[in-house]
Protein backbone atom coordinates (compact mmCIF):
# COMPACT_ATOMS: atom_id res chain seq x y z
CA UNK A 1 0.00 0.00 0.00
CA UNK A 2 2.72 2.57 0.83
CA UNK A 3 4.49 1.70 -2.43
CA UNK A 4 1.27 2.18 -4.41
CA UNK A 5 0.65 5.55 -2.78
CA UNK A 6 4.23 6.57 -3.55
CA UNK A 7 3.91 5.57 -7.21
CA UNK A 8 0.61 7.43 -7.52
CA UNK A 9 2.18 10.55 -5.96
CA UNK A 10 5.15 10.40 -8.32
CA UNK A 11 2.90 9.93 -11.35
CA UNK A 12 0.64 12.79 -10.23
CA UNK A 13 3.64 15.09 -9.84
CA UNK A 14 4.94 14.06 -13.25
CA UNK A 15 1.57 14.70 -14.87
CA UNK A 16 1.28 18.06 -13.12
CA UNK A 17 4.76 19.03 -14.28
CA UNK A 18 3.99 17.93 -17.83
CA UNK A 19 0.73 19.89 -17.81
CA UNK A 20 2.52 22.94 -16.43
CA UNK A 21 5.24 22.69 -19.10
CA UNK A 22 2.63 22.31 -21.81
CA UNK A 23 0.72 25.33 -20.50
CA UNK A 24 3.90 27.42 -20.37
CA UNK A 25 4.87 26.35 -23.88
CA UNK A 26 1.40 27.14 -25.25
CA UNK A 27 1.43 30.52 -23.53
CA UNK A 28 4.90 31.24 -24.88
CA UNK A 29 3.91 30.26 -28.42
CA UNK A 30 0.76 32.36 -28.18
CA UNK A 31 2.79 35.31 -26.93
CA UNK A 32 5.31 34.99 -29.76
CA UNK A 33 2.57 34.76 -32.40
CA UNK A 34 0.74 37.67 -30.86
CA UNK A 35 3.90 39.76 -30.69
CA UNK A 36 4.51 39.13 -34.39
CA UNK A 37 0.95 40.12 -35.19
CA UNK A 38 1.28 43.24 -33.03
CA UNK A 39 4.43 44.17 -34.95
CA UNK A 40 2.61 43.78 -38.27
CA UNK A 41 -0.30 45.87 -36.98
CA UNK A 42 2.08 48.60 -35.79
CA UNK A 43 3.88 48.69 -39.15
CA UNK A 44 0.63 48.66 -41.13
CA UNK A 45 -0.83 51.45 -38.99
CA UNK A 46 2.27 53.59 -39.52
CA UNK A 47 2.20 53.03 -43.29
CA UNK A 48 -1.49 53.87 -43.53
CA UNK A 49 -0.96 57.01 -41.48
CA UNK A 50 1.80 58.16 -43.81
CA UNK A 51 -0.31 57.47 -46.91
CA UNK A 52 -3.86 58.37 -45.81
CA UNK A 53 -3.41 61.00 -43.11
CA UNK A 54 -5.00 63.85 -45.09
CA UNK A 55 -7.73 61.85 -46.82
CA UNK A 56 -11.36 61.22 -45.92
CA UNK A 57 -13.31 58.06 -45.24
CA UNK A 58 -16.20 56.86 -47.39
CA UNK A 59 -18.65 58.64 -45.07
CA UNK A 60 -16.89 61.97 -45.66
CA UNK A 61 -15.25 62.22 -42.23
CA UNK A 62 -11.53 62.84 -41.84
CA UNK A 63 -9.39 59.70 -41.88
CA UNK A 64 -7.22 61.05 -39.07
CA UNK A 65 -9.38 61.91 -36.07
CA UNK A 66 -6.95 64.32 -34.39
CA UNK A 67 -4.88 65.79 -37.20
CA UNK A 68 -4.53 69.45 -38.04
CA UNK A 69 -1.67 71.53 -39.30
CA UNK A 70 1.60 69.84 -38.24
CA UNK A 71 3.49 73.10 -38.70
CA UNK A 72 1.58 74.82 -35.90
CA UNK A 73 0.59 71.79 -33.77
CA UNK A 74 2.97 70.03 -31.37
CA UNK A 75 1.48 66.64 -32.11
CA UNK A 76 -1.32 64.75 -33.83
CA UNK A 77 -2.67 61.26 -33.38
CA UNK A 78 -5.25 58.72 -34.49
CA UNK A 79 -6.29 55.09 -33.99
CA UNK A 80 -6.13 52.92 -37.10
CA UNK A 81 -8.62 50.04 -36.98
CA UNK A 82 -7.26 46.89 -38.59
CA UNK A 83 -8.24 43.25 -38.94
CA UNK A 84 -7.44 41.52 -35.66
CA UNK A 85 -6.46 44.64 -33.78
CA UNK A 86 -5.56 48.30 -34.09
CA UNK A 87 -2.65 50.71 -34.11
CA UNK A 88 -2.35 53.96 -32.16
CA UNK A 89 -0.22 56.36 -34.18
CA UNK A 90 1.24 59.55 -32.72
CA UNK A 91 3.37 62.16 -34.49
CA UNK A 92 5.33 64.42 -32.13
CA UNK A 93 7.24 67.50 -33.29
CA UNK A 94 10.88 67.35 -32.25
CA UNK A 95 12.13 70.35 -34.24
CA UNK A 96 10.21 73.33 -35.65
CA UNK A 97 10.78 74.91 -39.04
CA UNK A 98 14.30 76.37 -39.14
CA UNK A 99 14.92 78.70 -42.07
CA UNK A 100 14.27 76.68 -45.21
CA UNK A 101 14.43 73.35 -43.35
CA UNK A 102 11.11 71.60 -42.77
CA UNK A 103 9.90 70.73 -39.30
CA UNK A 104 10.96 67.31 -37.98
CA UNK A 105 8.71 64.76 -36.26
CA UNK A 106 8.99 61.41 -34.56
CA UNK A 107 6.11 59.14 -35.52
CA UNK A 108 5.45 56.08 -33.39
CA UNK A 109 2.87 53.39 -33.94
CA UNK A 110 1.75 50.97 -31.23
CA UNK A 111 0.08 47.86 -32.58
CA UNK A 112 -2.31 45.91 -30.33
CA UNK A 113 -3.30 42.37 -31.26
CA UNK A 114 -6.86 41.70 -30.05
CA UNK A 115 -7.20 38.37 -31.85
CA UNK A 116 -5.33 36.42 -29.17
CA UNK A 117 -5.12 36.76 -25.41
CA UNK A 118 -1.75 35.82 -24.01
CA UNK A 119 -3.11 34.25 -20.84
CA UNK A 120 -6.92 34.01 -20.78
CA UNK A 121 -6.83 32.71 -17.20
CA UNK A 122 -5.51 36.07 -16.02
CA UNK A 123 -7.95 38.23 -17.95
CA UNK A 124 -7.50 40.25 -21.13
CA UNK A 125 -3.80 40.60 -21.84
CA UNK A 126 -3.17 41.70 -25.41
CA UNK A 127 0.27 41.81 -26.99
CA UNK A 128 1.61 45.21 -28.04
CA UNK A 129 4.54 46.27 -30.16
CA UNK A 130 5.75 49.79 -30.94
CA UNK A 131 7.71 50.97 -33.97
CA UNK A 132 8.78 54.46 -34.94
CA UNK A 133 10.49 56.60 -37.52
CA UNK A 134 11.72 60.18 -37.96
CA UNK A 135 10.10 62.25 -40.72
CA UNK A 136 9.90 65.79 -42.02
CA UNK A 137 6.71 67.59 -42.97
CA UNK A 138 6.90 68.72 -46.61
CA UNK A 139 4.80 71.82 -47.31
CA UNK A 140 5.42 72.11 -51.03
CA UNK A 141 2.43 73.13 -53.13
CA UNK A 142 1.82 73.40 -56.86
CA UNK A 143 4.18 75.73 -58.72
CA UNK A 144 1.86 77.98 -60.73
CA UNK A 145 3.17 79.70 -63.86
CA UNK A 146 -0.11 81.09 -65.21
CA UNK A 147 -3.80 81.32 -64.46
CA UNK A 148 -4.25 79.13 -67.56
CA UNK A 149 -1.27 77.22 -68.92
CA UNK A 150 -1.94 75.19 -72.05
CA UNK A 151 0.73 73.00 -73.59
CA UNK A 152 -1.36 72.66 -76.76
CA UNK A 153 -2.44 76.28 -77.23
CA UNK A 154 -5.60 78.25 -76.46
CA UNK A 155 -8.44 79.61 -78.57
CA UNK A 156 -10.26 82.54 -76.93
CA UNK A 157 -13.60 83.60 -78.36
CA UNK A 158 -15.65 86.28 -76.62
CA UNK A 159 -15.14 88.54 -73.63
CA UNK A 160 -14.15 87.79 -70.07
CA UNK A 161 -11.10 87.86 -67.84
CA UNK A 162 -8.06 85.60 -67.61
CA UNK A 163 -5.83 87.04 -64.95
CA UNK A 164 -2.56 85.99 -63.33
CA UNK A 165 -2.89 88.66 -60.62
CA UNK A 166 -3.19 86.72 -57.35
CA UNK A 167 -6.82 87.05 -56.33
CA UNK A 168 -5.78 86.11 -52.80
CA UNK A 169 -2.96 88.65 -52.64
CA UNK A 170 -0.50 86.27 -50.98
CA UNK A 171 1.89 85.32 -53.79
CA UNK A 172 3.65 87.11 -56.66
CA UNK A 173 1.58 87.56 -59.79
CA UNK A 174 1.98 85.11 -62.66
CA UNK A 175 1.11 85.20 -66.35
CA UNK A 176 -2.54 85.36 -67.29
CA UNK A 177 -2.17 82.99 -70.24
CA UNK A 178 0.86 80.87 -71.07
CA UNK A 179 1.06 78.86 -74.29
CA UNK A 180 3.77 77.78 -76.67
CA UNK A 181 4.97 80.35 -79.20
CA UNK A 182 2.46 81.01 -81.98
CA UNK A 183 -0.31 78.93 -80.40
CA UNK A 184 -2.72 81.58 -79.07
CA UNK A 185 -5.77 82.11 -81.28
CA UNK A 186 -7.90 85.14 -80.32
CA UNK A 187 -11.20 85.63 -82.13
CA UNK A 188 -12.26 89.29 -82.02
CA UNK A 189 -10.71 92.17 -80.10
CA UNK A 190 -12.51 91.93 -76.76
CA UNK A 191 -9.93 89.78 -74.95
CA UNK A 192 -7.96 91.77 -72.35
CA UNK A 193 -5.93 89.43 -70.12
CA UNK A 194 -4.06 90.54 -67.00
CA UNK A 195 -0.97 89.29 -65.25
CA UNK A 196 2.79 89.39 -65.28
CA UNK A 197 2.85 89.28 -68.24
CA UNK A 198 -0.80 89.24 -69.37
CA UNK A 199 0.11 86.76 -72.15
CA UNK A 200 3.31 84.72 -72.30
CA UNK A 201 4.05 83.19 -75.71
CA UNK A 202 7.80 83.57 -75.42
CA UNK A 203 8.58 79.86 -75.07
CA UNK A 204 8.65 77.15 -77.68
CA UNK A 205 6.89 73.90 -76.85
CA UNK A 206 10.19 72.26 -75.88
CA UNK A 207 11.05 75.20 -73.64
CA UNK A 208 7.68 74.84 -71.92
CA UNK A 209 8.41 71.16 -71.39
CA UNK A 210 11.77 71.97 -69.78
CA UNK A 211 10.03 74.30 -67.31
CA UNK A 212 7.27 71.83 -66.45
CA UNK A 213 7.25 70.74 -62.79
CA UNK A 214 4.13 68.54 -62.95
CA UNK A 215 5.00 64.83 -63.00
CA UNK A 216 1.99 63.94 -65.13
CA UNK A 217 3.23 60.42 -65.84
CA UNK A 218 3.30 59.47 -62.16
CA UNK A 219 -0.11 61.10 -61.65
CA UNK A 220 -1.99 59.32 -64.44
CA UNK A 221 -0.01 56.07 -64.60
CA UNK A 222 1.41 55.75 -61.10
CA UNK A 223 -1.53 57.18 -59.12
CA UNK A 224 0.89 59.33 -57.13
CA UNK A 225 -2.05 61.51 -56.08
CA UNK A 226 -4.72 59.26 -54.47
CA UNK A 227 -8.26 60.32 -55.40
CA UNK A 228 -11.14 60.87 -53.00
CA UNK A 229 -13.60 60.39 -55.86
CA UNK A 230 -12.94 58.42 -59.03
CA UNK A 231 -15.17 58.55 -62.12
CA UNK A 232 -16.44 56.21 -63.44
CA UNK A 233 -17.19 54.23 -60.32
CA UNK A 234 -17.79 57.08 -57.91
CA UNK A 235 -20.25 59.97 -57.90
CA UNK A 236 -19.24 63.57 -58.42
CA UNK A 237 -19.99 65.47 -55.17
CA UNK A 238 -23.24 67.42 -55.34
CA UNK A 239 -23.46 71.13 -54.56
CA UNK A 240 -25.09 70.25 -51.23
CA UNK A 241 -22.00 68.27 -50.20
CA UNK A 242 -19.74 71.28 -50.71
CA UNK A 243 -22.23 73.57 -48.96
CA UNK A 244 -22.44 71.26 -45.94
CA UNK A 245 -18.68 71.17 -45.37
CA UNK A 246 -16.67 74.25 -46.31
CA UNK A 247 -13.44 72.36 -45.50
CA UNK A 248 -14.16 69.73 -48.14
CA UNK A 249 -11.56 70.05 -50.91
CA UNK A 250 -11.62 66.63 -52.59
CA UNK A 251 -9.26 65.22 -55.18
CA UNK A 252 -11.47 64.08 -58.08
CA UNK A 253 -10.05 61.83 -60.78
CA UNK A 254 -11.92 61.75 -64.12
CA UNK A 255 -11.28 58.88 -66.55
CA UNK A 256 -14.32 59.54 -68.76
CA UNK A 257 -13.40 61.30 -72.00
CA UNK A 258 -15.36 64.53 -72.56
CA UNK A 259 -16.73 64.58 -69.02
CA UNK A 260 -18.63 67.77 -68.19
CA UNK A 261 -18.44 69.49 -64.80
CA UNK A 262 -21.95 68.79 -63.38
CA UNK A 263 -22.11 71.53 -60.74
CA UNK A 264 -20.08 74.13 -58.90
CA UNK A 265 -17.60 73.04 -56.28
CA UNK A 266 -14.02 73.16 -55.10
CA UNK A 267 -10.94 70.98 -54.90
CA UNK A 268 -8.54 69.26 -57.27
CA UNK A 269 -9.76 67.92 -60.64
CA UNK A 270 -7.51 65.53 -62.58
CA UNK A 271 -8.93 64.53 -65.98
CA UNK A 272 -7.08 62.00 -68.15
CA UNK A 273 -8.40 63.35 -71.46
CA UNK A 274 -10.93 65.97 -72.65
CA UNK A 275 -13.00 67.94 -70.14
CA UNK A 276 -15.83 70.46 -70.45
CA UNK A 277 -17.14 73.28 -68.28
CA UNK A 278 -20.47 74.70 -69.46
CA UNK A 279 -23.04 77.24 -68.35
CA UNK A 280 -22.46 79.13 -65.13
CA UNK A 281 -20.66 76.36 -63.25
CA UNK A 282 -17.79 77.56 -61.07
CA UNK A 283 -14.75 75.82 -59.64
CA UNK A 284 -12.30 76.91 -56.96
CA UNK A 285 -8.97 75.10 -56.86
CA UNK A 286 -6.80 73.23 -59.34
CA UNK A 287 -7.77 71.78 -62.72
CA UNK A 288 -5.30 69.47 -64.53
CA UNK A 289 -6.46 68.23 -67.94
CA UNK A 290 -4.71 65.66 -70.10
CA UNK A 291 -6.09 66.88 -73.43
CA UNK A 292 -8.44 69.78 -74.28
CA UNK A 293 -10.54 71.86 -71.92
CA UNK A 294 -13.62 73.35 -73.56
CA UNK A 295 -15.12 76.16 -71.50
CA UNK A 296 -18.49 77.43 -72.72
CA UNK A 297 -20.75 80.07 -71.24
CA UNK A 298 -20.34 82.42 -68.31
CA UNK A 299 -18.31 80.34 -65.86
CA UNK A 300 -15.60 81.13 -63.35
CA UNK A 301 -12.50 79.21 -62.26
CA UNK A 302 -10.39 80.60 -59.43
CA UNK A 303 -7.10 78.86 -58.68
CA UNK A 304 -4.96 77.45 -61.49
CA UNK A 305 -5.69 75.60 -64.73
CA UNK A 306 -3.28 73.47 -66.78
CA UNK A 307 -4.31 71.71 -70.00
CA UNK A 308 -2.69 69.53 -72.64
CA UNK A 309 -0.62 67.62 -70.08
CA UNK A 310 -0.67 64.38 -72.08
CA UNK A 311 1.69 66.09 -74.51
CA UNK A 312 4.32 66.24 -71.77
CA UNK A 313 4.62 62.44 -71.68
CA UNK A 314 3.52 60.97 -75.01
CA UNK A 315 6.12 62.52 -77.30
CA UNK A 316 3.53 64.40 -79.37
CA UNK A 317 3.88 68.04 -80.33
CA UNK A 318 0.95 70.45 -80.59
CA UNK A 319 -0.57 71.54 -83.91
CA UNK A 320 0.54 75.11 -84.40
CA UNK A 321 2.39 77.26 -86.88
CA UNK A 322 4.08 80.64 -87.01
CA UNK A 323 2.05 83.82 -86.90
CA UNK A 324 2.74 84.45 -90.58
CA UNK A 325 0.50 81.57 -91.64
CA UNK A 326 -2.89 80.26 -90.68
CA UNK A 327 -2.94 78.54 -87.29
CA UNK A 328 -4.01 74.97 -86.74
CA UNK A 329 -6.02 75.15 -83.52
CA UNK A 330 -7.53 71.66 -83.67
CA UNK A 331 -5.87 70.61 -80.41
CA UNK A 332 -6.23 73.96 -78.62
CA UNK A 333 -8.18 74.30 -75.41
CA UNK A 334 -11.18 76.51 -76.05
CA UNK A 335 -12.61 79.42 -74.05
CA UNK A 336 -15.95 80.52 -75.53
CA UNK A 337 -18.18 83.28 -74.21
CA UNK A 338 -17.83 85.48 -71.16
CA UNK A 339 -15.74 83.76 -68.54
CA UNK A 340 -13.35 84.40 -65.69
CA UNK A 341 -10.17 82.38 -65.07
CA UNK A 342 -8.10 83.91 -62.28
CA UNK A 343 -5.08 82.83 -60.29
CA UNK A 344 -5.84 82.39 -56.58
CA UNK A 345 -2.92 81.14 -54.47
CA UNK A 346 -5.13 80.45 -51.43
CA UNK A 347 -7.40 78.14 -53.42
CA UNK A 348 -4.36 76.41 -54.93
CA UNK A 349 -2.98 75.85 -51.44
CA UNK A 350 -6.28 74.49 -50.12
CA UNK A 351 -6.78 72.22 -53.12
CA UNK A 352 -3.27 70.77 -52.76
CA UNK A 353 -3.37 70.39 -48.98
CA UNK A 354 -3.61 66.59 -49.27
CA UNK A 355 -0.31 66.63 -51.16
CA UNK A 356 1.44 67.88 -48.05
CA UNK A 357 2.83 64.84 -46.32
CA UNK A 358 5.36 63.31 -43.99
CA UNK A 359 8.55 62.17 -45.70
CA UNK A 360 10.58 59.59 -43.81
CA UNK A 361 14.21 60.22 -43.01
CA UNK A 362 16.74 57.62 -44.09
CA UNK A 363 18.11 55.15 -41.52
CA UNK A 364 15.75 56.30 -38.76
CA UNK A 365 13.52 53.20 -38.41
CA UNK A 366 13.17 51.92 -34.84
CA UNK A 367 11.59 48.69 -33.63
CA UNK A 368 10.15 47.60 -30.27
CA UNK A 369 10.20 51.03 -28.69
CA UNK A 370 9.20 51.56 -25.11
CA UNK A 371 5.55 52.64 -25.06
CA UNK A 372 4.55 55.75 -23.15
Amino acid sequence: MPMAIFVIAVMTAALAAAYSNTTVEMTTNTAVRSQNRAYQLAETGLEQFMALRGSRKSDGTAWCSNCGNPVTADSEWTRVSLVGGYADVVAVKVRPVVGTSNAMYFIRSTGTDTALRINPAKGTQYAQRTVGIYATWVTNTMSVKAAWLSFTGLTKNGTGLISGIDDCGQQPNVAGVMVDKGDLDVVGNSFNPLGSPPVDTSNTFNQLLSQNTIDWNSIVNGNSIPADVEIPGGTFPATSVFDADTNYWPIIRIHTNGYSLPNRGRGFIIADSDFTISGSNMWNGIILIGEQLTSNGNNTVAGATVTGLNYTINGKTPNYSTKSTAKDSSDNSIANGTKTYVYNSCYVSLASQQLRRYVTMANSWMDNLTSW
